[in-house]
């Protein structure tokens, strides 16, 4: 598969079920029209959306959380080695007819030893005739060795081998080229094990990592590295965010509830028909992040969407998302990092950085018991991220109202945004759902307000 051709569609960092199933379903179409695309994943997936993926039998994406360029994605294929105890003629012949200049030399288990250059084996016969091109002692070295049967060994390892291992950063690399300037690089893994040789020549071509972002489009929800990474495509439902790119896009961004409604709609407009397991992921992603139809955020366009999906997988959209967030939903089965984390964004409000995470729970009873480790795992995200707040709202789905917990200082400026009063790190908004639509816009008002 040829890298400068693949794109990689993934969603954001803590991902939910439409970051996830989004990707899965986008990589796929764009695989169908005769592109080469991956769906990944930004991190693990939590309960929901494993059920959803596994009642339809859909394998979870690849993880994908560093877009950093590595020294790995260099290597391209397999190169030749030799043993230590490879006569020189054996190891010039190799070269010749590889095309190579330089051979790792490596013991039996394939770890590195050392190298051996057609510079060293001009310089171990010839070292009194000055130094030699590989081109013009190429005749004469011929002529010499043919008769020799002295191992590599005898004079691989002999310097000071500059060595890269196959996760090193191409930024990192860059430098030690710089100061060095040798003209190949043996490349080892985390056993010093071969993998490879790589010279300047592969940094001036290697290309970015294509990629194509899905229910996103800010870097600080993006993975690791997306600033090294050439973004070609956004689907998203969220605010537009302050990304930018070096040339034009297809940017699609429209105020529906779920990224898999855009998703489906660009099935349907290319005229593909998904398939049972993807339109069944679709119609769940959308049913997660509408809430089933209750969510502020849910449109006639979600509505119809869920209903042509629900059709296409054989199932009722509605008794599905009941049931996916009844067997999903509880409290007791994560752990507080895991509740905190499960649908988790941080947001810029005015001056201050606010972690926001979002549970969905069939009932709120669980939580005076889990009230304590759950406020002290946000107090440390806060503390350990430097944010200002970190807030949890803990969604139910029966009563249709959000628990908001609250960690940080001066909560009671929390509680003015929703014009409630903040009591045991708390409060509760009735008929509160959307974290998009009715927690951080009130929040953005109200403290822009206080620091104006």
């Amino acid at each position: 598969m040829s890298a400068a051709l693949l794109r990689y569609v993934i969603g954001h960092k803590n991902p939910d079920t439409d970051s996830v199933c989004s990707a899965l379903a986008y990589a796929n179409l764009k695989q169908v029209l005769g592109e080469l695309a991956v769906p990944c994943k930004a991190g693990e997936i939590n309960p929901e959306t494993r059920f959803v993926l596994e009642y339809f039998a859909v394998p979870e994406p690849e993880l994908l959380e560093d877009l950093r360029a590595r020294v790995k994605d260099l290597i391209e294929g397999e190169i030749p080695v030799v043993g230590p105890e490879v006569s020189l003629i054996e190891a010039w012949r190799l070269m010749r007819s590889k095309g190579e200049k330089t051979l790792p030399v490596v013991d039996k288990g394939n770890r590195l030893i050392g190298l051996v250059t057609g510079g060293d084996l001009a310089e171990r016969y010839f070292s009194d005739l000055g130094e030699l091109s590989l081109e013009d002692a190429s005749l004469v070295l011929q002529n010499v060795v043919n008769s020799q049967n002295t191992p590599v060994g005898s004079i691989a390892g002999n310097r000071n081998l500059v060595v890269f291992e196959d996760d090193d950063l191409l930024a990192d690399v860059r430098k030690v080229m710089l100061e060095t300037r040798y003209r190949n690089y043996p490349v080892v893994d985390e056993q010093y094990q071969v993998v490879g040789l790589i010279a300047r020549y592969h940094l001036l071509g290697f290309s970015k990592k294509k990629v194509i972002l899905v229910d996103h489009n800010e870097l600080s929800h993006a993975v690791e590295g997306m600033e090294d990474a050439q973004i070609l495509e956004v689907v998203d439902h969220h605010r537009v965010g302050g990304i930018q790119t070096v040339e034009p896009i297809l940017f699609r961004n429209e105020p529906v509830g779920a990224t898999c409604t855009l998703v489906a709609k660009a099935y349907f407009e290319a005229g593909v028909l998904p398939s049972r397991e993807l339109a069944g992921i679709m119609c769940g992603a959308i049913l997660s992040d509408t809430m089933v139809f209750k969510s502020p955020t849910c449109t006639f366009v979600d509505r119809d969407m869920a209903q042509r999906l629900g059709y296409i997988a054989g199932i009722d959209p509605v008794e599905f998302g009941a049931e996916m967030f009844r067997r999903t939903s509880s409290l007791g089965v994560r752990t507080p990092k895991e509740m905190l984390r499960t649908d988790y964004k941080e947001f810029a409000v005015s001056d201050l950085r606010l972690g926001i995470g979002q549970v969905n729970v069939m009932g709120t009873q669980e939580i005076s018991a889990l009230k304590p480790a759950i406020l002290e795992e946000m107090d440390s995200v806060r503390q350990g991220e430097g944010l200002d707040y970190v807030l949890l709202m803990v969604t139910d789905l029966l009563a249709e109202g959000t628990v908001l917990l609250i960690c940080g200082p001066n909560q009671e400026y929390i509680g003015g945004a929703f014009d409630v009063k903040v009591e045991e790190n708390q409060v509760y908004l009735p008929g509160v759902l959307s974290r998009k639509k009715q927690v951080v816009p009130p929040l953005t008002k109200h403290f822009n307000q206080l620091n104006g």
